[in-house]
């Protein structure tokens, strides 16, 4: 192992599939570019990413059938989609339950940093429609808190559908969310590494006792390139 570890995040709106069945491809080769040690894509399709030996997918939505409003094999002309995979550099030691395993991911790594659990999500599948984001953001406060029991170096990384800015309340669900989240990260012990950055909706949350190790946190891509999402990613320094 190296002494620093990268994790990055990415929603790739499906790959636009939905309406240009070649997109994918142009998202494969941008990331075949990237290094990272973990890379936690959402509204993902089952990329061919080579520098990763693993990779792990929350359960795959129903097809051919109307799933939470939509008919996503008609949707996807047929793509299987996955609303979280997490791509690592190394293998998995343990999967958490969650309350909705077709949203949701936990799976813990053995790294430099420790044993750490990463839970990949996603608040507002729907953005702001209930009764969607409401529960999304209860499951993600229930799971957060019971993997904590058990481990407390948790990091909580996907898209969450918020901004953490006070001047950019377009790009939250409500108060109310962006309020919770804040108050399951200082329950916790957390720290969110992507606050900062601007019209950015999806985050990387990790342990307090690691930021310390925080040498960058930054965009990889912007919006409007391969999705309407920008990429985000986080380097830590084990030294």
């Amino acid at each position: 192992m190296s002494n620093f570890m990268k994790i990055a995040t990415l929603n790739i709106d499906w790959a636009k599939i939905y309406n240009s069945p070649n997109h994918f491809l142009k998202i494969e080769k941008f990331l075949n570019q990237q290094d990272f040690d973990f890379f936690i894509l959402t509204e993902a399709l089952a990329l061919n990413l080579k520098n990763y030996n693993f990779c792990y997918f929350s359960e795959q939505i129903p097809q051919n059938v109307d799933y939470e409003n939509l008919n996503y094999s008609q949707y996807l002309n047929g793509e299987k989609a996955f609303r979280t995979i997490i791509y690592s550099k190394f293998p998995s030691r343990k999967k958490y339950q969650v309350s909705d395993n077709k949203t949701s991911l936990a799976l813990e790594f053995e790294t430099e940093f420790g044993d750490i659990v990463i839970y990949a999500t996603i608040i507002g599948t729907w953005f702001n429609k209930l009764p969607f984001a409401k529960k999304e953001l209860e499951n993600c406060v229930t799971d957060c808190e019971n993997i904590y029991k058990t481990n407390q170096n948790l990091l909580i990384v996907g898209d969450l559908n918020t901004s953490f800015l006070e001047n950019e309340m377009q790009y939250c669900i409500n108060k109310e969310t962006t309020k919770t989240i804040e108050n399951l990260i200082d329950k916790l012990s957390l720290y969110n590494t992507t606050k900062n950055l601007k019209k950015n909706i999806d985050h990387i949350i990790i342990p307090q006792n690691l930021t310390s190790k925080i040498l960058e946190s930054n965009v990889f891509v912007e919006a409007g390139i391969l999705s309407d999402h920008q990429g985000i990613y986080i380097c830590l320094d084990s030294v």
